[in-house]
């Protein structure tokens, strides 16, 4: 079974209670279950959640949302030289920012599914997608 790569965007819609909300609901749900895919949670992903969470709620209400993260069963990931390295090599392509060039990344190195509502995605040669519906703004 293939693991999957949660992007901010998963994340933003499960606490925006999105379309796909319950889709990422049920990912997190099934980590480390018998027989089932890891979930990762990449460095970028929660400094980014974290980030738009206290912008878009206030103190309070992003600390609740962050201590739910910080307690699923998923595989926290923070930097390394060879994931710095692969994620500049796809940032150079142009057309992702920062962290999902981090997270597409990941992804890769992990043969996992990315978990995202992102179209820049498609963009990225090999990448595994597991797209969330998308609303254009």
């Amino acid at each position: 079974m293939t693991p999957y790569v949660l992007d901010t965007s998963a994340l933003l819609a499960l606490f925006d209670q999105e379309e796909g909300a319950l889709q990422v609901l049920e990912i997190v749900r099934n980590a480390r279950g018998q027989g089932q895919p890891g979930v990762y949670l990449p460095f970028m992903s929660s400094m980014e959640f974290e980030y738009v969470a206290l912008r878009r709620f206030g103190n309070p209400r992003a600390e609740e949302a962050l201590r739910m993260i910080r307690a699923w069963p998923v595989e926290r990931c923070e930097s390394h030289p060879e994931w710095a390295s692969r994620a500049a090599r796809i940032k150079v392509r142009g057309g992702l920012s920062t962290a999902d060039a981090w997270n597409a990344a990941l992804a890769l190195m992990l043969e996992a599914e990315l978990v995202h509502k992102d179209p820049e995605f498609d963009q990225v040669p090999g990448l595994k997608h597991c797209r969330l519906p998308y609303k254009k703004p």
